[in-house]
């Protein structure tokens, strides 16, 4: 009796643990299925075909209207005005339980020119960067670690001793004008600034040591994105990152310079290649400023249009994320002497995706295949188009199959 007693318990608890996991697949399919943001073109109308047991709850305003398109759910008409905003509506699973609110947001119509350029970029950040702390032996024969949990890996320092520091030399200079002793440093962690001090060590070289790895500037080369009719444009598709770290760099200023492809060296599994170049960093191969770096890449002004290619004949429409679909598309990269088209296919588009994951992309060029193996480092921010129309950029390699990648919707680099 105790042991039938047992297997009934057995069966209740697997009975509830496949409702628990049932409902959470089903959260998590819902998630990946329906927005929370949508934007729709300023006066234009379109509806939206869940295919799910959802209803969306009436909305009006003067810029946007929502509402129900179907009395079982499922379906939702908006209908923009002539100017932009935006507006709330909640979504409610079988017309009863709150799952989420979606904002619609009303966009002006655009177009932006497929760049797929290789250019140079170079980096200076916000004050010097930590990349992490080291001990300092002094010099009697004593081990130090002065910086250790004080200053952490991502702070950036941007003030020593009262001065202004932009550079690993202005630093240096002043420690070592300083002496040993303990200093005082305005660091910056994330959005707060922090006051702290730190003991400096004289080393038995007589050199002044604080015991920290600091960075001060990033270079690489990547791929531009779009060129808008304003000659502001957007490259990379992903934020500049430190190496060390993996935290997103806080620039303060850059260039972007013209880059010459010399070799590709092409992926293979579990080893991602790679577009090796060139670039010379002075003000005639400038071409253009690098203003801002953020999760969907970097952003400046087109300083040099001729290097470029900045004529507005070449201009397609941008495809808002419901316009996209799977299957055929192209890409356009740089991997000699000129850009080229290549084809790929969209094997699948992520809702809500976090970061700049937005759709899964596999090369189907042979051409390209043959040459990359598939996806490289360097193709970063290389524009996809599909129908006539810029859906967003090439974002990461899948390391252990390289001819797919992700890719982010060019909505948001607009952002």
């Amino acid at each position: 009796m105790q042991r039938k007693k047992c297997y009934q318990f057995i069966l209740i608890g697997l009975l509830l643990l496949d409702i628990v996991v049932s409902i959470l697949y089903y959260v998590w399919y819902l998630d990946r299925k329906i927005p929370a943001n949508i934007n729709i073109i300023e006066n234009t109308e379109e509806s939206f075909d869940f295919s799910l047991p959802v209803q969306c709850n009436d909305v009006a305003s003067d810029t946007i209207k929502v509402f129900n398109n179907s009395q079982h759910g499922g379906k939702v008409k908006v209908v923009a005005g002539e100017s932009t905003g935006s507006c709330k509506a909640e979504l409610k699973l079988f017309g009863i339980f709150h799952y989420r609110n979606i904002k619609f947001n009303v966009v002006k119509k655009q177009k932006l020119i497929p760049s797929g350029r290789a250019a140079g970029i170079y980096v200076n950040a916000k004050g010097v960067m930590v990349l992490g702390t080291s001990s300092v032996v002094g010099k009697g024969g004593n081990s130090y670690s002065p910086s250790k949990n004080i200053l952490q890996a991502g702070d950036y320092i941007y003030n020593v001793a009262g001065e202004e520091v932009s550079a690993i030399d202005d630093i240096e200079k002043i420690l070592q004008t300083l002496g040993s002793g303990n200093i005082k440093m305005k660091i910056r962690r994330g959005k707060e600034k922090i006051d702290v001090k730190v003991k400096a060590i004289e080393n038995e070289d007589g050199k002044v040591k604080i015991g920290t790895w600091l960075r001060e500037d990033t270079e690489g080369i990547g791929t531009i994105t779009y060129i808008s009719p304003d000659n502001t444009y957007a490259a990379l598709g992903h934020g500049i990152a430190d190496a060390d770290t993996g935290l997103l760099v806080d620039i303060s200023a850059g260039g972007l310079y013209e880059a010459a492809v010399n070799k590709v060296i092409p992926s293979k599994r579990g080893v991602p290649g790679q577009i090796s170049g060139s670039v010379e960093l002075s003000d005639r191969c400038r071409i253009g400023s690098i203003i801002s770096n953020n999760d969907s890449g970097i952003k400046g002004e087109i300083l040099k249009s001729e290097a470029v290619n900045c004529d507005n004949k070449y201009a397609v429409p941008v495809a808002l994320k419901q316009d996209i679909k799977k299957g055929k598309a192209y890409i356009l990269c740089q991997l000699d002497d000129d850009v080229k088209k290549y084809e790929i296919e969209i094997c699948n588009i992520i809702q809500n995706a976090k970061e700049n994951k937005d759709m899964v992309i596999k090369v189907t060029d042979k051409k390209l295949l043959k040459k990359t193996g598939g996806i490289v480092q360097g193709m970063s921010g290389s524009p996809i188009v599909q129908d006539g129309r810029i859906v967003g950029a090439v974002t990461h390699v899948f390391v252990d199959e390289p001819t797919k990648g992700y890719a982010i919707f060019i909505e948001k680099m607009l952002k």
